[in-house]
């Protein structure tokens, strides 16, 4: 499932395959539109060289609501090669509810970490630097890409 690094990241063995990434529009309460909203905005002025908008004929689709597993956020890609044709990501918000202090950060950083699956960012990379991909980041203080996911984002668009 992972492939290269650089940046001693960890690499997915797929990404999408523009730097355009358009996502279907989503319509929920402010307590969780808001901070997803800041979600697309922390990566589109990160300086990583992609940017998600909104569109209305995108295959891919967000949904926040509580769903029958652990994880705080899921991204489920449909891969053709290396390329991703779609994604759907899950927001667990019976996780995110029971586990956050600050709500709304807590949303943004599963968000934010769930987005960068997109874009080639894998899981729990080996490094000392902050990483939105790190599983033991602070996710109620951690909300945008670091440094780090930054640079390893740009190196692949």
């Amino acid at each position: 499932m992972f492939g290269s690094t650089i940046y001693a990241a960890t690499f997915l063995n797929y990404g999408y395959p523009s730097s355009t990434i358009p996502i279907r529009p989503y319509n929920y309460t402010s307590t969780w539109q808001a901070p997803m909203d800041a979600s697309i905005a922390n990566w589109n002025n990160a300086g990583a060289k992609v940017q998600f908008t909104k569109s209305t004929n995108s295959p891919n689709t967000i949904t926040a609501g509580n769903f029958n597993n652990t994880a705080y956020g899921v991204n489920y890609a449909s891969v053709s090669g290396s390329q991703v044709v779609s994604f759907r990501i899950e927001l667990n918000a019976s996780t995110i509810s029971a586990d956050a202090t600050n709500l709304s950060n807590f949303i943004q950083s599963v968000f934010v970490h769930e987005l960068g699956h997109s874009v080639w960012l894998g899981d729990n990379p080996t490094t000392s630097s902050p990483s939105i991909m790190s599983y033991t980041r602070n996710r109620n203080s951690m909300t945008k890409p670091q440094t780090f996911d930054i640079n390893n984002v740009r190196s692949r668009y």
